[in-house]
């Protein structure tokens, strides 16, 4: 009776709720990023920022893509622009600490999309499962591309990932997983192998634009010989990984610019170091915020043009 009750509370408090969980993980995001905004050459590098955030733009479109992908292997007959709208709501929500609002958010809107709980879940887990695993991709990838060993504790995320992916498929643990959560009383789908891979793919390549946003602001930003867009792949790939796997932080917020302070001061010094990843991170949410406007932008147009029709 009690948990009826904080559930229902819940409910109807949920969007006073997740305002206050976004505004509190921006200000943390907004803190972390502000030795950067108050201290970068504006005059000279704005230009590098704005074009490493439009390229940085292009993963989140890509796993957006694919979250409605995943919707409909999965059994729900989502609407391709349903999707997209409660995913930029829901990416949003994920500044919120733990980002556990943004699930809560999916779970709730479920039957925008005519999807079960239970898909809504699934397609959740094989979406980060596929933009996990697209970097692992990248990270081995970019790495064999240099001929060099990758570091290790980009090997520690990047192997584990790798193997759970493929453990997943229904040829092998996935048909027993789905077998023990039924016992359980929970009927979760599952993903073909061949189509989770076609996840991975789509993130993937997405993985080029990426390389060359942060290959934009190494270049833009210091006077060092231009490393390569696979040497910024592999670079990048490592800081993505570990903010990817910390947990209640949002977005890797901190795991991911230490890693990347890390993987660059070799190369630049420490202090050219701290300041790429911070004005990295600074793009990177950037492009985030242009990723999500053109998903709203989009579906606000064609509201509009499906009421001119309407009304002629």
């Amino acid at each position: 009776m009690a948990m009826r009750r904080l559930w229902a509370w819940f409910n109807r408090w949920f969007h006073w709720i997740a305002l206050v969980g976004v505004t509190f993980g921006l200000t943390l995001a907004v803190r972390s990023q502000w030795s950067a905004i108050t201290e970068l050459d504006w005059a000279g590098s704005w230009r590098v920022i704005l074009v490493a955030a439009v390229l940085f733009a292009v993963a989140p479109l890509a796993q957006a893509s694919t979250s409605w992908m995943i919707l409909r292997l999965l059994g729900a007959p989502a609407p391709f622009g349903a999707v997209m709208v409660i995913w930029a709501h829901s990416y949003v929500l994920r500044y919120a600490p733990s980002g556990a609002l943004a699930l809560v958010y999916r779970v709730r809107e479920r039957e925008r999309v005519h999807a079960t709980r239970e898909q809504v879940l699934a397609s959740e887990v094989y979406e980060h499962l596929g933009a996990m695993t697209a970097g692992a991709c990248a990270l081995l990838l970019a790495f064999a591309g240099l001929r060099s060993g990758p570091p290790l504790l980009g090997l520690l995320v990047a192997v584990p990932v790798i193997v759970v992916a493929f453990a997943v498929r229904p040829k092998f643990l996935g048909r027993w997983i789905q077998a023990l959560l039924r016992r359980r009383g929970v009927e979760a789908p599952i993903l073909r192998g061949r189509y989770l891979l076609v996840a991975v793919a789509v993130n993937l390549v997405a993985w080029i634009a990426t390389g060359f946003g942060f290959l934009v602001i190494l270049n833009g930003l210091t006077s060092e010989p231009s490393p390569g867009v696979v040497w910024a792949i592999a670079a990048y790939s490592v800081g993505y990984l570990v903010g990817f796997v910390v947990p209640l932080l949002p977005g890797g917020l901190g795991a991911r610019e230490g890693t990347l302070i890390a993987i660059l001061a070799p190369r630049y010094g420490v202090g050219a170091a701290t300041a790429i990843s911070l004005v990295t991170r600074l793009a990177v949410t950037i492009g985030e915020a242009l990723a999500v406007s053109v998903i709203w932008l989009v579906s606000f147009a064609a509201r509009g043009v499906r009421r001119l029709s309407a009304a002629a």
